[in-house]
Protein backbone atom coordinates (compact mmCIF):
# COMPACT_ATOMS: atom_id res chain seq x y z
CA UNK A 1 0.00 0.00 0.00
CA UNK A 2 2.86 2.36 0.80
CA UNK A 3 4.47 1.57 -2.54
CA UNK A 4 1.13 2.24 -4.21
CA UNK A 5 1.00 5.70 -2.67
CA UNK A 6 4.62 6.76 -3.06
CA UNK A 7 6.01 4.62 -5.87
CA UNK A 8 4.73 6.68 -8.80
CA UNK A 9 7.61 8.34 -10.59
CA UNK A 10 7.78 11.98 -11.58
CA UNK A 11 7.68 10.79 -15.18
CA UNK A 12 4.33 9.10 -14.59
CA UNK A 13 2.99 12.14 -12.81
CA UNK A 14 4.01 14.36 -15.70
CA UNK A 15 1.75 12.37 -18.02
CA UNK A 16 -1.35 13.19 -15.96
CA UNK A 17 -3.33 16.01 -17.51
CA UNK A 18 -6.58 16.98 -15.83
CA UNK A 19 -7.60 13.46 -14.74
CA UNK A 20 -11.13 14.58 -13.93
CA UNK A 21 -11.59 15.70 -17.53
CA UNK A 22 -10.27 12.39 -18.85
CA UNK A 23 -12.63 10.46 -16.61
CA UNK A 24 -15.59 12.65 -17.54
CA UNK A 25 -14.97 11.94 -21.24
CA UNK A 26 -14.53 8.23 -20.56
CA UNK A 27 -17.80 7.95 -18.64
CA UNK A 28 -19.75 9.69 -21.39
CA UNK A 29 -17.85 8.07 -24.28
CA UNK A 30 -18.28 4.71 -26.10
CA UNK A 31 -18.30 1.53 -24.22
CA UNK A 32 -10.60 -6.83 -23.46
CA UNK A 33 -10.92 -6.70 -19.86
CA UNK A 34 -10.96 -9.60 -17.40
CA UNK A 35 -12.28 -10.24 -13.90
CA UNK A 36 -8.84 -10.20 -12.28
CA UNK A 37 -8.02 -6.74 -13.63
CA UNK A 38 -11.31 -5.28 -12.42
CA UNK A 39 -10.86 -6.83 -8.98
CA UNK A 40 -7.33 -5.45 -8.78
CA UNK A 41 -8.53 -1.95 -9.59
CA UNK A 42 -11.34 -2.21 -7.05
CA UNK A 43 -8.87 -3.37 -4.39
CA UNK A 44 -6.54 -0.50 -5.27
CA UNK A 45 -9.32 2.04 -4.71
CA UNK A 46 -9.98 0.47 -1.30
CA UNK A 47 -6.25 0.68 -0.62
CA UNK A 48 -6.16 4.41 -1.28
CA UNK A 49 -9.09 4.98 1.08
CA UNK A 50 -7.22 3.04 3.76
CA UNK A 51 -4.00 4.95 3.15
CA UNK A 52 -5.83 8.25 3.64
CA UNK A 53 -6.36 7.40 7.32
CA UNK A 54 -2.64 7.15 8.06
CA UNK A 55 -0.72 9.24 5.52
CA UNK A 56 -0.63 12.97 4.76
CA UNK A 57 -2.75 13.96 1.79
CA UNK A 58 0.25 15.00 -0.28
CA UNK A 59 1.77 11.51 0.04
CA UNK A 60 -1.04 9.76 -1.84
CA UNK A 61 -2.53 12.37 -4.15
CA UNK A 62 -0.15 11.71 -7.04
CA UNK A 63 -0.70 7.96 -6.91
CA UNK A 64 -4.46 8.41 -6.66
CA UNK A 65 -4.68 10.64 -9.72
CA UNK A 66 -2.54 8.13 -11.64
CA UNK A 67 -5.01 5.41 -10.62
CA UNK A 68 -7.91 7.53 -11.86
CA UNK A 69 -6.13 8.04 -15.18
CA UNK A 70 -5.76 4.27 -15.57
CA UNK A 71 -9.47 3.82 -14.88
CA UNK A 72 -10.23 6.50 -17.46
CA UNK A 73 -8.20 4.71 -20.12
CA UNK A 74 -9.96 1.41 -19.45
CA UNK A 75 -13.40 3.04 -19.58
CA UNK A 76 -12.50 4.60 -22.93
CA UNK A 77 -11.46 1.22 -24.31
CA UNK A 78 -15.09 0.08 -24.56
CA UNK A 79 -15.28 -2.67 -21.91
CA UNK A 80 -18.29 -5.04 -21.66
CA UNK A 81 -21.23 -3.50 -19.80
CA UNK A 82 -20.79 -5.73 -16.71
CA UNK A 83 -17.23 -4.46 -16.32
CA UNK A 84 -18.02 -0.90 -17.34
CA UNK A 85 -20.44 -0.41 -14.46
CA UNK A 86 -17.96 -1.79 -11.96
CA UNK A 87 -15.15 0.38 -13.34
CA UNK A 88 -17.43 3.41 -13.18
CA UNK A 89 -18.28 2.63 -9.55
CA UNK A 90 -14.65 2.26 -8.48
CA UNK A 91 -13.78 5.40 -10.43
CA UNK A 92 -16.48 7.26 -8.51
CA UNK A 93 -15.16 5.95 -5.20
CA UNK A 94 -11.66 7.07 -6.18
CA UNK A 95 -12.87 10.47 -7.41
CA UNK A 96 -14.74 11.30 -4.20
CA UNK A 97 -11.55 10.55 -2.23
CA UNK A 98 -9.53 12.67 -4.66
CA UNK A 99 -11.95 15.55 -4.07
CA UNK A 100 -11.52 15.28 -0.31
CA UNK A 101 -7.71 15.15 -0.61
CA UNK A 102 -7.63 18.07 -3.05
CA UNK A 103 -9.63 20.12 -0.51
CA UNK A 104 -7.12 19.14 2.19
CA UNK A 105 -4.31 20.29 -0.12
CA UNK A 106 -6.00 23.69 -0.66
CA UNK A 107 -6.89 23.00 -4.29
CA UNK A 108 -10.61 23.90 -4.35
CA UNK A 109 -10.85 23.97 -8.13
CA UNK A 110 -9.61 20.41 -8.48
CA UNK A 111 -11.81 19.35 -5.57
CA UNK A 112 -14.92 20.63 -7.37
CA UNK A 113 -13.85 18.95 -10.61
CA UNK A 114 -13.55 15.59 -8.88
CA UNK A 115 -16.95 16.19 -7.27
CA UNK A 116 -18.47 16.50 -10.71
CA UNK A 117 -16.78 13.30 -11.80
CA UNK A 118 -18.00 11.37 -8.77
CA UNK A 119 -21.55 12.52 -9.53
CA UNK A 120 -21.23 11.37 -13.14
CA UNK A 121 -19.73 8.04 -12.06
CA UNK A 122 -22.51 7.47 -9.52
CA UNK A 123 -25.15 7.86 -12.21
CA UNK A 124 -23.27 5.79 -14.79
CA UNK A 125 -22.62 2.92 -12.36
CA UNK A 126 -26.03 2.96 -10.68
CA UNK A 127 -24.35 3.41 -7.28
CA UNK A 128 -25.94 6.67 -6.15
CA UNK A 129 -24.55 6.12 -2.65
CA UNK A 130 -21.20 7.39 -3.96
CA UNK A 131 -22.77 10.85 -3.74
CA UNK A 132 -23.56 10.21 -0.08
CA UNK A 133 -19.82 9.92 0.54
CA UNK A 134 -19.09 13.04 -1.52
CA UNK A 135 -21.52 15.18 0.48
CA UNK A 136 -20.41 13.67 3.78
CA UNK A 137 -16.86 14.77 3.00
CA UNK A 138 -18.18 18.23 2.10
CA UNK A 139 -19.75 18.52 5.55
CA UNK A 140 -16.25 18.65 7.06
CA UNK A 141 -15.27 21.58 4.87
CA UNK A 142 -18.00 23.91 6.17
CA UNK A 143 -19.54 24.65 9.54
CA UNK A 144 -22.82 25.48 11.25
CA UNK A 145 -26.07 24.93 9.36
CA UNK A 146 -24.18 24.48 6.10
CA UNK A 147 -22.46 21.42 7.55
CA UNK A 148 -25.76 20.02 8.78
CA UNK A 149 -27.37 20.57 5.39
CA UNK A 150 -24.47 18.78 3.67
CA UNK A 151 -25.05 15.75 5.88
CA UNK A 152 -28.81 15.83 5.25
CA UNK A 153 -28.12 16.03 1.51
CA UNK A 154 -25.80 13.02 1.79
CA UNK A 155 -28.53 11.00 3.52
CA UNK A 156 -30.82 11.43 0.51
CA UNK A 157 -28.57 9.04 -1.42
CA UNK A 158 -28.83 6.19 1.10
CA UNK A 159 -30.86 3.16 0.02
CA UNK A 160 -33.90 2.22 2.07
CA UNK A 161 -32.09 -0.81 3.45
CA UNK A 162 -28.47 -1.90 3.73
CA UNK A 163 -25.25 0.14 3.64
CA UNK A 164 -25.47 0.42 7.41
CA UNK A 165 -21.86 1.55 7.84
CA UNK A 166 -22.48 4.64 5.71
CA UNK A 167 -25.80 5.11 7.50
CA UNK A 168 -24.09 4.98 10.92
CA UNK A 169 -21.45 7.47 9.74
CA UNK A 170 -24.02 9.96 8.45
CA UNK A 171 -26.20 9.69 11.57
CA UNK A 172 -23.12 10.32 13.72
CA UNK A 173 -22.13 13.32 11.62
CA UNK A 174 -25.66 14.69 11.84
CA UNK A 175 -25.54 14.27 15.62
CA UNK A 176 -22.28 16.20 15.78
CA UNK A 177 -23.60 19.08 13.71
CA UNK A 178 -26.95 19.27 15.53
CA UNK A 179 -25.07 19.30 18.84
CA UNK A 180 -23.00 22.22 17.59
CA UNK A 181 -26.31 24.03 16.98
CA UNK A 182 -27.47 23.21 20.52
CA UNK A 183 -30.14 20.72 19.45
CA UNK A 184 -30.44 17.82 21.91
CA UNK A 185 -32.10 15.67 19.26
CA UNK A 186 -28.45 14.84 18.60
CA UNK A 187 -28.60 12.29 21.44
CA UNK A 188 -31.39 10.38 19.72
CA UNK A 189 -29.38 10.36 16.50
CA UNK A 190 -26.40 8.88 18.36
CA UNK A 191 -28.60 5.99 19.48
CA UNK A 192 -29.78 5.48 15.91
CA UNK A 193 -26.17 5.53 14.72
CA UNK A 194 -25.21 2.86 17.26
CA UNK A 195 -28.12 0.71 16.10
CA UNK A 196 -27.04 1.03 12.48
CA UNK A 197 -23.43 0.28 13.42
CA UNK A 198 -24.52 -2.93 15.18
CA UNK A 199 -25.78 -4.19 11.80
CA UNK A 200 -22.91 -2.78 9.73
CA UNK A 201 -20.01 -4.59 8.10
CA UNK A 202 -17.64 -1.66 7.45
CA UNK A 203 -14.89 -3.81 5.94
CA UNK A 204 -17.23 -5.39 3.42
CA UNK A 205 -19.54 -2.56 2.37
CA UNK A 206 -17.86 0.39 0.64
CA UNK A 207 -14.32 1.58 -0.01
CA UNK A 208 -14.84 4.55 2.28
CA UNK A 209 -16.44 2.65 5.18
CA UNK A 210 -13.22 0.85 6.21
CA UNK A 211 -12.44 3.71 8.62
CA UNK A 212 -15.52 3.09 10.77
CA UNK A 213 -14.63 1.12 13.89
CA UNK A 214 -15.43 1.14 17.60
CA UNK A 215 -12.90 3.92 18.15
CA UNK A 216 -14.42 6.19 15.55
CA UNK A 217 -17.92 5.61 16.90
CA UNK A 218 -16.66 6.46 20.40
CA UNK A 219 -15.08 9.61 18.98
CA UNK A 220 -18.40 10.66 17.44
CA UNK A 221 -20.13 10.25 20.81
CA UNK A 222 -17.45 12.26 22.57
CA UNK A 223 -17.58 15.06 20.02
CA UNK A 224 -21.38 15.24 20.23
CA UNK A 225 -21.49 15.40 24.04
CA UNK A 226 -18.68 17.97 24.13
CA UNK A 227 -20.64 20.19 21.74
CA UNK A 228 -23.78 19.75 23.84
CA UNK A 229 -21.85 20.66 27.00
CA UNK A 230 -23.03 17.48 28.73
CA UNK A 231 -20.22 17.12 31.29
CA UNK A 232 -21.43 13.83 32.76
CA UNK A 233 -21.66 12.07 29.40
CA UNK A 234 -18.41 13.69 28.27
CA UNK A 235 -16.43 11.95 31.01
CA UNK A 236 -17.82 8.53 30.13
CA UNK A 237 -17.48 9.07 26.38
CA UNK A 238 -13.98 10.46 26.84
CA UNK A 239 -12.83 7.34 28.68
CA UNK A 240 -14.30 5.12 25.96
CA UNK A 241 -12.62 7.16 23.22
CA UNK A 242 -9.27 7.12 25.01
CA UNK A 243 -9.42 3.35 25.41
CA UNK A 244 -10.26 2.92 21.75
CA UNK A 245 -7.38 5.08 20.45
CA UNK A 246 -4.75 3.89 22.94
CA UNK A 247 -3.03 1.73 20.31
CA UNK A 248 -4.34 3.55 17.26
CA UNK A 249 -1.84 4.56 14.57
CA UNK A 250 -4.36 6.73 12.71
CA UNK A 251 -2.98 10.12 13.74
CA UNK A 252 -5.78 11.99 11.96
CA UNK A 253 -8.40 10.29 14.11
CA UNK A 254 -6.25 10.54 17.25
CA UNK A 255 -5.86 14.29 16.70
CA UNK A 256 -9.64 14.75 16.64
CA UNK A 257 -10.21 12.61 19.73
CA UNK A 258 -7.54 14.42 21.74
CA UNK A 259 -8.92 17.80 20.65
CA UNK A 260 -12.38 16.83 21.87
CA UNK A 261 -11.01 15.51 25.16
CA UNK A 262 -9.06 18.73 25.58
CA UNK A 263 -12.22 20.78 25.10
CA UNK A 264 -14.07 18.53 27.55
CA UNK A 265 -11.42 19.08 30.21
CA UNK A 266 -11.52 22.83 29.65
CA UNK A 267 -15.33 22.80 29.98
CA UNK A 268 -15.11 21.23 33.43
CA UNK A 269 -12.40 23.70 34.46
CA UNK A 270 -9.27 21.53 34.30
CA UNK A 271 -6.96 23.78 32.30
CA UNK A 272 -3.85 21.67 32.93
CA UNK A 273 -5.41 18.50 31.49
CA UNK A 274 -7.02 20.50 28.71
CA UNK A 275 -3.68 21.88 27.62
CA UNK A 276 -2.07 18.43 27.88
CA UNK A 277 -4.57 16.81 25.55
CA UNK A 278 -4.63 19.80 23.20
CA UNK A 279 -0.85 19.47 22.93
CA UNK A 280 -1.27 15.79 22.02
CA UNK A 281 -3.91 16.71 19.45
CA UNK A 282 -1.57 19.27 17.90
CA UNK A 283 1.30 16.80 17.67
CA UNK A 284 -0.93 14.19 16.00
CA UNK A 285 -2.32 16.76 13.56
CA UNK A 286 1.18 17.95 12.76
CA UNK A 287 2.47 14.42 12.12
CA UNK A 288 -0.41 13.65 9.78
CA UNK A 289 -0.53 17.18 8.28
CA UNK A 290 -4.25 17.03 9.03
CA UNK A 291 -6.38 20.05 8.21
CA UNK A 292 -9.27 18.18 9.79
CA UNK A 293 -7.39 17.77 13.09
CA UNK A 294 -6.47 21.44 13.20
CA UNK A 295 -10.10 22.40 12.61
CA UNK A 296 -11.07 20.52 15.76
CA UNK A 297 -8.55 22.58 17.70
CA UNK A 298 -10.28 25.83 16.72
CA UNK A 299 -12.77 25.58 19.62
CA UNK A 300 -9.93 24.84 22.03
CA UNK A 301 -8.13 27.94 20.78
CA UNK A 302 -11.15 30.11 21.50
CA UNK A 303 -11.46 28.65 24.99
CA UNK A 304 -7.77 29.18 25.75
CA UNK A 305 -7.64 32.70 24.32
CA UNK A 306 -8.44 34.30 27.67
CA UNK A 307 -6.10 32.10 29.72
CA UNK A 308 -3.02 33.62 31.33
CA UNK A 309 -1.44 30.23 32.00
CA UNK A 310 2.02 30.11 30.40
CA UNK A 311 1.52 26.59 29.03
CA UNK A 312 -1.74 27.67 27.42
CA UNK A 313 -0.13 30.69 25.80
CA UNK A 314 2.75 28.59 24.46
CA UNK A 315 0.28 26.08 23.05
CA UNK A 316 -1.68 28.81 21.29
CA UNK A 317 1.52 30.09 19.72
CA UNK A 318 2.41 26.58 18.53
CA UNK A 319 -1.05 26.03 17.03
CA UNK A 320 -0.74 29.32 15.16
CA UNK A 321 2.71 28.35 13.93
CA UNK A 322 1.45 24.97 12.72
CA UNK A 323 -1.45 26.58 10.87
CA UNK A 324 0.95 28.83 9.04
CA UNK A 325 3.22 25.92 8.17
CA UNK A 326 0.33 23.84 6.82
CA UNK A 327 -1.41 26.79 5.20
CA UNK A 328 -4.64 26.47 7.16
CA UNK A 329 -6.82 28.95 8.98
CA UNK A 330 -9.09 28.44 12.00
CA UNK A 331 -12.45 26.82 11.24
Amino acid sequence: MLLLATGMTAEAAASIADPWERLSRALTGPQALDEDTVERLEARTVGFHRLEYVLPARAIYQGLTTHITELSNLLQSGPPERFRRRLAATAGEAATLASWIAWDLKQPGQSLSFDRVSTLAAKESGHQIIQACTHAYKSYAVEGRAAHEAVRHAQQFLPAHGDDATRAWLLSRQAEELAALGDRHAVSLLHQAEDAYSRARPHRERAWTRFLDVGRMAAFQLSTYVRLGDDHQVIEAGQAALSAVAQDTDHKKVAVVYADIAQAQLQIGDVTEGVTYARRALESARRSESTWGLQHLATVEKTLAGQKDQAARELLADITSTRRALGTSPA
